[in-house]
């Protein structure tokens, strides 16, 4: 199998070997819901790398599912978006940079970004795990049959790694 080589989103640098980080700029309902908003929605609608409230009545955390790798001991991580509520919400900005946000209890979140590479993902239950400053939450997702919460529990292939670069990566073999 040859050795993939991929530009990275992010960078803008070439790479060679397994990309094990894919994201998503913004929840699924900023696409939906704000591009086609009125004018005095931008007062209550706010994006930004980690956090997004829409007509300050959705609001969304940025974070991240880790998946192990079957038979190694890395990580492949899905960069996402969950919902949380006004009140959680509200406690995440306030502990934003504050090194205690660790110790905030897990957080009720429905998973807020469509990946195409299963099953239809909104909405899946998870909880956000907040961290220390400069880090982004984590998400746990809470047991059931789909695919992607399997993959949380079980682990993801390393084929299945290379299927999703293959698909989603610009490449030059």
């Amino acid at each position: 199998m040859a050795t993939l080589r991929w530009k990275c989103g992010s960078c803008d640098e070439w790479h060679t070997g397994p990309c094990l980080d894919f994201s998503y700029d913004e929840p699924y309902y900023w696409r939906k819901e704000y591009v086609n908003g009125a004018p005095g929605r931008r007062q209550r609608t706010f994006l930004t790398g980690d956090y997004c409230a829409i007509d300050d009545e959705h609001f969304f955390v940025r974070g991240f599912i880790p998946l192990p790798i079957v038979g190694t001991n890395e990580t492949f991580n899905w960069a996402v978006w969950g919902s949380l509520s006004r009140e959680n919400f509200d406690t995440v900005l306030e502990m934003d940079d504050n090194p205690k946000a660790a110790g905030l209890p897990p957080m009720f979140s429905w998973l807020s970004s469509k990946i195409a590479e299963y099953p239809e993902t909104l909405s899946l239950k998870m909880y956000a795990h907040m961290q220390p400053e400069n880090q982004r939450p984590w998400f746990e997702l809470e047991p059931s049959p789909h695919p992607l919460a399997q993959e949380y529990k079980s682990g993801i292939l390393p084929e299945k790694i290379r299927q999703i670069m293959m698909c989603r990566l610009p490449r030059n073999e």
